[in-house]
């Protein structure tokens, strides 16, 4: 048997055991406070495939994206790792370090009945920038393949008695928390508008579907009130993250902040430095160069407002939630393999560390789940991880000290499913660093990453050879194992 996929948790073992299993969100109970604990700020884009990112040096068109460069060159990255493939599933990784099948966040959180109240669409605000809406057809169309059944179906958000990382920082750490942007992850089981603070967030200023209804006039979920907003939806989210950041004391702070950009709505918003006049508003890849910048300028304005004695002491991390939308996406990540599938142009996102104990300007191609922040920013906080379940969540911590190191992760893992019909009914991916399987409604393929980035050449489309049979065997036993470790 595997034992990545039974004992991945063992990381518990090195730090201070905690049995969350009757611990409910709440206000933390005095937990002793490391006056030397780094502040965290966690920082995630919305659809942007590590190809768009010039630092990774993967894609053949990266936007322009100063700030961010700027820290990957301070910190390290991270260039071979995989979100789900799309948002919620991937933000429940995040908050509870678990794989979908254990959390049943398996899709987009959606459907009729599963979230509570909502206002009516708010008024536009007059004057602002057209807005291109998502072709829904052509995202059915992509994605049909990989769904359980063509009927809808319900897919629910991160149930309440998953352990969240803000509730983990703030009952064994001390810490104060926050999360600022795109939810996406509440229902009605969950607690709905008050599902951020159920999960551990002290203060929270959301959107809370997968996107705003528009980015100049939405409505936004303020510690459990609904307030109709205007403006600029990303230079609002970094306002409130400075208005909160000057609020804090002594207590080491995690912010969580979840910006919308470049996700739909696509528009051209200004940028310093950057002509736009010209581009046509249906050209999807140069406006999607344009809402990064807009993305970069912002991480940058906020990283300035912050300013250096604290960031001495701040660790950041920047990740995205999923690949590129198909129209947008740059090879070597072929259109119909972007945000949706289970390709790599779906699955492979950026990741950067910045901070205190990370080396400087070095870059690991290490095998990475999202699911492996929950226990790398655990440990970094001097937190404890829970020990009364199994985790998915390895820690990055030992590439700190030796960036060149083999990877500790023997495989990568994603799927996709309706949480109403279950993980056994959905699709899944799971690669080894060199050879990558996935199953989808219609058959299996299999890809020779090393070889094939781009997944152009399914090794399986002429028929099965015993090596490559013997290949697919060890990688559906690892699932095997997996799933029963449950």
């Amino acid at each position: 048997m595997n034992a990545q996929g039974l004992v991945p948790w063992i990381l518990a073992s090195v730090l201070v055991a905690c049995d969350f299993s009757d611990a409910q969100p709440g206000p933390a109970e005095n937990p002793a406070v490391d006056a030397d604990s780094p502040n965290i700020l966690l920082l995630i884009a919305d659809d942007a495939g590590v190809e768009q990112f010039a630092s990774f040096g993967i894609g053949s068109a990266p936007a322009s994206t100063p700030h961010l460069d700027a820290l990957a060159v301070r910190g390290m990255q991270f260039s071979t790792v995989w979100a789900q493939p799309m948002c919620s599933p991937t933000r429940a990784t995040l908050l509870a370090g678990r794989y979908a099948f254990r959390t049943g966040v398996g899709y987009g959180t959606a459907g009729i009945g599963v979230g509570g109240d909502y206002p009516g669409r708010p008024d536009p605000l007059a004057g602002a920038l057209p807005e291109l809406q998502e072709n829904l057809r052509r995202v059915r169309e992509l994605s049909a393949r990989i769904r359980p059944s063509d009927t809808p179906a319900l897919s629910y958000g991160l149930p309440r008695d998953e352990i969240g990382l803000p509730q983990v920082l703030r009952e064994t750490a001390g810490y104060a928390t926050a999360v600022i942007g795109k939810w996406h992850l509440a229902d009605t089981r969950n607690g709905w508008l008050e599902h951020p603070g159920n999960a551990g967030f002290e203060h929270y200023s959301v959107t809370m579907r997968n996107q705003p209804e528009s980015y100049f006039s939405w409505w936004e979920n303020v510690n459990g009130v609904m307030e109709h907003r205007i403006g600029y939806t990303p230079r609002r989210k970094v306002d409130d993250a400075i208005a909160w950041l000057a609020e804090q004391d002594d207590r080491p702070w995690f912010l969580w902040l979840a910006f919308s950009l470049p996700h739909y709505p696509h528009h051209l918003p200004a940028v310093n430095g950057t002509d736009t006049p010209g581009n046509a508003a249906d050209d999807q890849r140069t406006t999607l160069d344009v809402m990064l910048a807009r993305l970069d300028e912002e991480i940058g304005r906020l990283l300035a407002s912050i300013g250096e004695d604290v960031l001495e002491n701040t660790i950041i991390v920047f990740v995205a939630d999923n690949g590129t939308t198909g129209e947008s996406i740059d090879p070597p990540f072929h259109p119909d393999r972007g945000k949706f599938t289970l390709y790599e142009g779906g699955l492979r996102v950026p990741l950067i560390f910045a901070g205190p104990g990370v080396p400087s300007g070095v870059s690991s191609d290490a095998l990475v789940n999202t699911t492996d922040l929950y226990a790398t920013i655990v440990e970094l906080a001097g937190a404890s991880l829970p020990v009364d379940r199994p985790l998915d969540s390895v820690s990055l911590i030992p590439y700190f000290a030796t960036p060149e190191r083999d990877s500790i992760r023997s495989y990568q893992f994603a799927e996709f499913f309706h949480s109403e019909y279950g993980a056994s009914t959905g699709a899944f991916a799971i690669g080894d660093g060199d050879h990558k399987l996935v199953s989808l409604r219609d058959g299996i393929e299999l890809y020779n990453l090393g070889a094939d980035l781009s997944e152009s050449n399914n090794l399986l489309a002429d028929g099965i050879s015993a090596a490559e049979q013997e290949v697919v065997d060890r990688l559906e036993t690892i699932i095997e194992d997996l799933r029963r470790s449950e």
